[in-house]
């Protein structure tokens, strides 16, 4: 316990503080190693959680990414990235996800398919643009010029929309090629070698199974 007297005869005050010293705080070493465990003894119980103290946040990250495991791209990962970039689809069907390959497949396709059929209408409509454009110039009477003029502005219509049909399936399919893209790298784990072109049935199996050496490996089995 510490207590400070205030007087005011401040040499009476400096003679009782020095006296409580004094007295208080041992002199000699025994007595300060003793006065020393006394005080270790004493605060010990304020401190119950020390023995039991969780490990350091540090210490639990380094052990987590220790024990995780490092995530490298595989042979059969490079090759599905590669044959995703060809054929959109085709490398989730390398690694096992029918389902996503399939509908990655189907849907860029036939957002290419219907591109290209609208830039064969542009060519044709640019095409009958120009024969009416000679026909216009040679007319000679006023209802012939009238007629391929109508013609003529009827071609236009068609024709810018089919420019616009061309250019929204064509960036549909960038779209879906990109996707086909980002999900082949980062959402498309390896499921394992898988057979397709399955056949299954009571008596026979044939199944078509990808061969990193020969390309494909057909295996046909029937059952007696």
């Amino acid at each position: 316990m510490f207590a400070v007297c205030f007087r005011f005869q401040p040499g009476r005050m400096r003679a009782t503080f020095g006296t409580f010293f004094q007295r208080t705080i041992p002199t000699t070493m025994k007595q300060r190693m003793r006065f020393l465990s006394l005080v270790i003894l004493m605060g010990l119980p304020a401190f119950p959680a020390i023995a039991q103290e969780p490990p350091s946040p540090a210490g639990t990250d380094s052990t987590i990414r220790e024990d995780a495991p490092s995530k490298t791209w595989t042979e059969r990962k490079v090759v599905s990235v590669i044959l995703s970039t060809v054929i959109p689809g085709s490398g989730q069907t390398y690694l096992g996800h029918m389902e996503k390959g399939a509908a990655f497949t189907i849907a860029t396709i036939a957002s290419a398919l219907m591109a290209g059929l609208s830039e064969n209408n542009i060519v044709g409509r640019n095409e009958r643009l120009d024969e009416l454009k000679v026909q216009y110039s040679a007319a000679t009477s006023y209802i012939g010029t009238d007629t391929v003029w109508t013609k003529m502005v009827s071609t236009k219509d068609i024709l810018d929309k089919d420019i616009k049909r061309r250019d929204l399936f064509v960036k549909v399919a960038i779209g879906l090629w990109v996707a086909n893209m980002v999900d082949i790298i980062l959402f498309s784990d390896d499921r394992g070698e898988k057979p397709f072109g399955l056949i299954n049935t009571p008596r026979a199996t044939f199944a078509i199974v990808p061969d990193p050496r020969n390309g494909l490996h057909a295996s046909l089995t029937v059952r007696f």
